[in-house]
């Protein structure tokens, strides 16, 4: 067996990788943002240039038995001042509307980001703690051995304590496997090479929700509603903008004409033109959209609303069961872990069994309240994420 026990020890330390440099959580989520593409992208510009309809030129040339005629005309529409001023305001409401989704991007992309750095350290402190606690699993195999050598141990108990023993290190490998996982999770949202960072966090804590906030502002679900805002705002600049195209739109051209015998002539055109039925058609199609956008809206706050406090409820029972769980079972583990070690060192060992049993349900107490503390830092992050 002692071969087994070194093979294992060397894989677990082969897989401590030589990272260049440790990182905060903060610093994960600033690398993220900075190799993010709508993330870092650059905001966009409030200026709009005047747009007006292409130049229309045109040119004919006609023959005929008193001769040639030719004939050129420029036209140009500039359309009206009002519609102008509504397509400038429709832009900034549209760039509003931008803005407000990469601010989401970004806030998005630091809850993942935490999550995942929070993911590691989670995994890499299990796996500790089961590292930590293989020696007594192989000081158990040792003694046991030493039995089956004196022929004082029942086939069956043998058969029983190898199997238990097994699956011990299977799930070590299983833990040392999702460490691994969650280091290639964090590296990939991060949006960076393989093995060119670590991370800083060792011991896993109960994340803090807006530590800097007053209690009563800390769970608000407010973080769509810049978008929400701004999309209505969109819909309703749309509105004004075919309103406007109700105005008569101005209509100017040059106009040159030359006819063989008569001589050249040229002159200049101004006019107005009125859309009438297919505008007021664009109009009611923006008024239903507008309509629609906000009824998605007000189902959209809702569910946002119901989401913060399903987000909260979660967060309240874990943090119970972490109380719990810090008060008796650790507890609880603790003691039998000493209970373990005094047998060990006065030689009272004979049910290798149920010891076996005893050690692996104090490292599920001690794991399982490692567990709670991750779930209760998934559901502060999305709850922060929510509510910021």
């Amino acid at each position: 067996m002692k071969h087994i026990h070194i093979i294992i020890l060397i894989a677990f330390f082969a897989v401590q990788k030589n990272m260049s440099f440790a990182i905060s959580i903060d610093q994960a989520v600033a690398i993220a943002i900075n190799n993010h593409p709508v993330a870092s992208a650059i905001p966009f510009s409030e200026k709009q240039p005047v747009e007006l309809e292409p130049l229309q030129l045109r040119y004919w040339h006609a023959g005929s038995f008193a001769g040639t005629n030719n004939i050129f005309t420029a036209t140009q529409n500039f359309g009206s001042v009002p519609e102008h001023y509504r397509r400038s305001q429709h832009h900034r409401r549209a760039i509003n509307t931008q803005q407000a989704k990469q601010i989401l991007t970004v806030e998005e992309l630091a809850w993942k980001v935490k999550a995942a750095y929070m993911d590691v350290v989670y995994y890499r402190q299990r796996l500790e703690i089961m590292q930590e606690h293989a020696p007594r699993f192989e000081v158990l195999i040792d003694i046991a051995e030493a039995r089956m050598l004196a022929d004082s141990m029942p086939e069956l108990t043998r058969i029983s304590i190898g199997a238990r023993y097994a699956a011990y290190i299977s799930s070590l490998y299983i833990a040392n496997e999702e460490a691994k996982r969650a280091e290639l999770s964090l590296k990939r949202i991060m949006n960076i090479p393989d093995e060119q960072i670590d991370i800083s966090q060792k011991i896993l804590n109960m994340y803090q929700i807006h530590p800097h906030k007053p209690f009563n502002e800390r769970f608000t679900p407010i973080k769509h509603q810049a978008l929400y805002d701004a999309q209505i705002a969109e819909a309703q600049s749309v509105i004004q903008l075919e309103k406007s195209r109700l105005f008569p739109s101005i209509h100017a051209g040059y106009i040159y004409q030359s006819i063989e015998g008569t001589g050249q002539h040229q002159g200049f055109m101004l006019g107005v033109s009125i859309p009438v039925w297919a505008q007021r058609a664009r109009i009611r199609q923006a008024q239903i959209d507008l309509a629609t956008r906000e009824n998605e809206t007000q189902y959209s706050q809702f569910a946002d609303t119901q989401h913060v406090e399903i987000l909260k409820s979660l967060l309240n029972e874990y943090f119970i069961l972490i109380s719990y769980s810090r008060e008796n079972t650790l507890v609880e583990a603790e003691l039998i872990y000493e209970e373990i070690e005094n047998d060990f060192l006065s030689g009272r060992i004979t049910d290798f069994a149920a010891t076996f049993t005893k050690l692996h349900d104090a490292i599920n107490k001690e794991l399982k309240h490692l567990e709670y503390i991750s779930l209760y830092n998934h559901a502060a992050l999305e709850l922060e994420f929510f509510t910021q």
